[in-house]
């Protein structure tokens, strides 16, 4: 008689809450870290160039999450990237649900 094969190990395609968590992290310590280096180097260029370093400053956090999107992804861990696509879901749901909020209070006086 033959041993039965041991299964196979589960593959790790990572989670939904890390890639969530990862998004918001990407937010807030994005614009944490740009917002202090834009500051910088907002006194340091001549005032042509300074709107595009502001612009830049601003989508870093953003295409740092689309880098982990596909970095992930081509990596295996797709659970992940689609977690933080639904971070990056969240966070404009948030924000839509903050703004309509404050056009709610303009709308009463």
């Amino acid at each position: 008689m033959s041993t039965p094969l041991p299964p196979p190990p589960p593959e790790n395609r990572g989670s939904l809450g890390l890639g969530i968590g990862l998004a918001w992290a990407c937010l807030i310590a994005g614009y944490t870290v740009s917002s202090v280096i834009a500051g910088v180097m907002y006194e340091a260029f001549p005032p042509d160039l300074r709107n595009a370093v502001a612009i830049l400053a601003v989508l870093l956090p953003w295409l740092l999450m689309v880098g982990l999107i596909v970095w992930l992804s081509t990596r295996g861990m797709t659970r992940t990237a689609i977690g933080i696509a639904a971070g990056i879901g969240s966070i404009f749901g948030v924000a839509l649900l903050l703004v309509a909020a404050c056009f709610g209070l303009f709308a009463m006086k």
